[in-house]
């Protein structure tokens, strides 16, 4: 799929993880605990394993730098503004992100 301009609540295919899962990005504006709501939900109604799928929030949007860069690069003449607060977001997360990495990957190995 397709996603546009920071269409929140269109899914992203990934592509595999190093064990062949399937990863999935989703973006989403407003309450996050709802789109947990929903998707269990979904897994419920089709009878489809809690072990089968994992939810990680990244919490990426959270950051000010992403935020305020996104908007930046609204505008042309901003760009180079932008682009320097998402260089900025992503250094600051990094640490974040790598460890949040390697926390899904552990729990993958301990999966049956």
């Amino acid at each position: 799929m397709n996603i546009k301009k920071n269409d929140p609540g269109k899914v992203l295919s990934l592509g595999k993880d190093a064990r062949g899962n399937d990863v999935y990005a989703l973006s989403v504006k407003g309450e996050r605990g709802m789109v947990y709501r929903l998707v269990e939900s979904f897994l419920n109604m089709y009878g489809i394993g809690e072990n089968e799928l994992s939810f990680v929030d990244s919490g990426a949007g959270d950051s000010f730098y992403l935020l305020a860069g996104l908007y930046c690069c609204r505008f042309p003449l901003l760009v180079p503004l932008g682009r320097y607060l998402i260089s900025t977001g992503l250094k600051k997360h990094y640490g974040r992100l790598s460890q949040l990495t390697v926390d899904v990957q552990s729990r993958l190995v301990n999966l049956p």
